[in-house]
């Protein structure tokens, strides 16, 4: 693949339109790679815009105990690692308490769901089903394979 030489016409486009499309589109109308994109922002000077307003910032602080962080990224158009990363660098942590129905959840489900199932369900983390799963003694049956022939 050759080396694109930028024009001083397209930097100027790049800088006008970075914040109203994302890099993906921007790659796809240059015809480069993302970190083609990245590279040229970089070196006009520009950087990420911080998408995180007080709106937003709010929005996770009311809906952090009952969505998901999955839920959360899809409402606010983003990443669920991006979610996480917010919620740390605002303080922000769901304290889960395992009561005697989630524990009972968990005996009834464990066999047929998934840890990370579960935790969407229980609105905590998969490590956490995890490790409750294992300081309750419940083991799923090893998995059988078929083999080829």
């Amino acid at each position: 693949m050759s080396r694109k030489r930028w024009t001083d016409s397209e930097r100027e486009y790049l800088a006008l339109n970075y914040a109203q499309k994302s890099r993906e589109e921007l790659a796809e109308h240059f015809g480069v790679s993302v970190h083609s994109i990245a590279y040229q922002l970089q070196r006009i000077g520009i950087t990420k815009v911080d998408r995180w307003n007080e709106r937003r910032d709010q929005y996770l602080r009311d809906h952090l105990l009952v969505l998901t962080n999955k839920q959360l990224a899809k409402r606010l158009k983003t990443t669920p690692m991006a979610i996480n990363n917010r919620l740390i660098k605002l303080g922000l942590r769901r304290n889960f308490r395992w009561t005697p129905e989630a524990e009972q959840f968990l005996i009834e489900n464990y066999l047929q769901k998934s840890d990370r199932d579960m935790a969407d369900d229980l609105l905590t983390t998969p490590d956490s089903v995890s490790k409750k799963l294992r300081r309750m003694g419940l083991k799923r049956p090893p998995r059988t394979r078929k083999k080829r022939r």
